[in-house]
Formats: structure tokens, sequence, C-alpha cells
């Protein structure tokens, strides 16, 4: 039952804290959506910043095995759009993750290009590392240019949550990211 608990009560702090943010996350709150008692998230959870670290390294783990267990693309440029498109399927847990990030700033090393993690880029860069040996992408700086094409997509996470696109919508913002992202990394030539 501990576990069913405290598995339940991770779900609902990446839902509550993707809508809220830190300000707007409380365990109070989050116990009275459950429902449980708060003493009872004190049971699992010692405060806040504990249950936020326990929900980010929870999401980053399972959305690492998630990726992990994508097929494999037949080239860079396949890799990239499945890549978006996992972005958008995951978007809530994205969401979390990134806003834990602002939340959390100090508490990651800086590095030359700001505070993103190394692992929050590596799904971008292993596209770009496939890209280069497939001979499809030249003339790329495989770290900084993970860590700036993986914000562009993240950024339309961001934007477009809560709303999570489906069918069209999504088919639809997938191809405009990759087109304009392959565009990019070919040089501004034809996709």
């Amino acid at each position: 039952m501990k576990t069913n608990t405290r598995e339940l009560i991770l779900q609902k702090a990446a839902h509550s804290f993707a809508l809220s943010g830190y300000d707007g996350f409380s365990i109070r709150s989050l116990a009275e959506q459950i429902p449980i008692t708060p003493s009872v998230m004190y049971h699992y959870f010692s405060d806040k910043d504990e249950l936020l670290k326990v929900m980010f390294d929870s999401l980053n783990t399972a959305l690492g095995k998630k990726r992990a267990a994508l097929p494999k693309s037949p080239n860079a440029a396949e890799m990239l759009k499945q890549r978006i498109r996992f972005q958008i399927d995951n978007q809530e847990a994205i969401v979390a993750v990134l806003k834990y990030y602002l939340a959390y700033r100090k508490n990651f090393k800086k590095f030359k290009n700001g505070f993103v993690p190394d692992k929050s880029a590596l799904h971008i860069e292993e596209v770009l590392q496939f890209g280069i040996e497939t001979k499809e992408f030249s003339d790329i700086n495989l770290e900084d240019d993970a860590k700036v094409i993986t914000p562009a997509i993240n950024g339309f996470l961001l934007e477009y949550y809560p709303h999570t696109p489906k069918g069209a919508e999504k088919d639809e913002l997938v191809n405009r990211i990759y087109s304009f992202l392959i565009r990019a990394l070919k040089g501004g030539g034809d996709t």
C-alpha cells in the first residue's frame, strides 16, 4: 500500500506542479486533491522541497526509460521528428521538470551556456550525433546546438500547457517544429 500511495502522491504532484509551479504548489492542496491528510504526505516526504526533488528524479528516470524504448529510426531526420513527438506526448512530465529547473536553478551546476543540466539535452544530442554519423548534418556543434534546440522544442510545450495537442493539431505542430529545425540543421536547404 505504501508504494501505491507514494506513487499516487508523485503522480498528482507532477500534475499540480506542472500547472502551478513552485509558488502555487502546496502539500496541503495536494493532500486535498488525492484525498489524504497532510500528515500522510509528511509520512512519505519531510517537506515540499523533498517531495519535489523526488518527483523530479522520478520523472527524469521515467522519461529516460520511455525514450530508451523508442524504436530505432532509419535516419536522423526521422529521429528528430520522433523526439519532437515524444516531447509533446510527455508534455506534462516535461513541463513539471522544466518548472523544477526554474524553481531550483541555484541547485544546478552552472555550465558555460547556463544552468540547464547536461542530461536535459541528451535526447537531441543523440539525434545530432546520429546525423553526423549518417552525414545528414554537418557543421554541428553537438553540445551547444543541442542546448539551443532542446529549449526551442520545450518552449512550445510550455506555451501549450495545460492544453495537449492531439490528432491533426499535434501532427501540424510536430511538422512545423521539425521543418524549422531540419532546415537549420541542413543549412537552410529544402526538407
